[in-house]
């Protein structure tokens, strides 16, 4: 058709150079990609057999073979309860203590009471207020 032929120069359309390079420059990065996800699976594969050969054979590796640095487990093991000493429980909920003063609680040092504000300290002195005010009363403030 003759009368649209416009439309190769409309930004949307695929004949459009621009279009085609971006297209181009795509594929170039999801075959970068392939590439090196296939890469990385090899060498996991590699570092696996390797480490079934060292389990068959009963061989230690150096400090820094595959299993050595792949192990995590003690990130999420907890506190062994017989083996905790009072000052290590001490530091624990000292190290408690801080981070919810981190997070926003009030501080309250030991041996002394939470107090709130003016009114706290007002409803203790609640009796000298109370003779103050019949005082100043009797005095015609």
């Amino acid at each position: 058709m003759p009368g649209l032929s416009f439309l190769s120069k409309k930004s949307w359309h695929t004949s459009n150079i621009s279009n085609q390079e971006k297209v181009w420059i795509a594929e170039q990065k999801a075959a970068a990609e392939e590439a090196k996800l296939k890469e990385l699976t090899q060498q996991i594969k590699l570092e696996r057999e390797q480490e079934e050969l060292q389990k068959i054979t009963g061989q230690k590796g150096s400090s820094s073979s595959a299993a050595g640095d792949r192990g995590v487990d003690w990130m999420y093991e907890g506190h062994k309860k017989g083996d905790e000493d009072e000052e290590q429980r001490k530091k624990v909920q000292e190290d408690a203590q801080n981070e919810a003063y981190l997070l926003g609680k009030e501080y309250v040092p030991e041996g002394q009471e939470k107090r709130v504000g003016d009114f706290a300290v007002a409803a203790s002195m609640t009796g000298a207020l109370e003779k103050a005010s019949t005082v100043g009363a009797s005095i015609g403030v």
